[in-house]
């Protein structure tokens, strides 16, 4: 147990960081492009045309469809946080630990998946202003979100597997 205590401890100190850097990062150029730099949406941009006026919903719906990944993703941080917390004291084979395994894995997935989905729509929305129209949905994918919607799914699994082999483990305790 106390090598558990130890190592849960390491894993917080270096997830601290994590959880101000990751939003700080995802965010910083999202909000330049959207709000803060008004003239980088149209500058030096293949999907933008330089005339376009782009208008504030429009901004405002791009920077939306990326911050929901961030969001998801922040909340995995969190939520493997407290898996940490509830290791770090002495908390191992516990129904919490199997939710939150759970719950991490489908905010990882999620915030993956929905990475994918901005950078999908994110040529449409940008050039919604464009003099000839906007430019259609593409297949986008990075081969980081798609590991990390597979690692969500084994969370999820490994969640799903650990409140069960509880639940059995339970129920034999009762036999006996």
């Amino acid at each position: 147990m106390h090598r558990i205590r130890n190592l849960s401890t390491l894993a917080m100190i270096i997830l601290v960081p994590m959880l101000v850097y990751y939003p700080y990062e995802a965010l910083s150029w999202n909000l330049e492009l959207s709000f803060l730099d008004w003239g980088k949406w149209t500058r030096n941009d293949n999907w933008v045309h330089p005339d376009a006026e782009i208008a504030l919903p429009t901004r405002i719906v791009f920077f939306t469809v990326w911050l929901i990944p961030t969001v998801l993703g922040w909340l995995a941080y969190a939520t493997g946080f407290s898996i940490l917390w509830l290791l770090r004291n002495g908390t191992v084979f516990d129904v919490r630990i199997a939710t939150r395994l759970k719950w991490m894995g489908g905010l990882i997935f999620g915030s993956s998946t929905a990475a994918l989905v901005a950078g999908a729509v994110s040529p449409m929305v940008r050039s919604w202003h464009n003099p000839d129209g906007p430019l259609p949905l593409r297949f986008w994918y990075e081969s980081t979100n798609i590991g990390m919607t597979f690692c969500g799914l084994g969370f999820l699994f490994l969640g799903i597997v650990m409140h069960e082999a509880i639940r059995i483990a339970r129920e034999n305790e009762e036999f006996v």
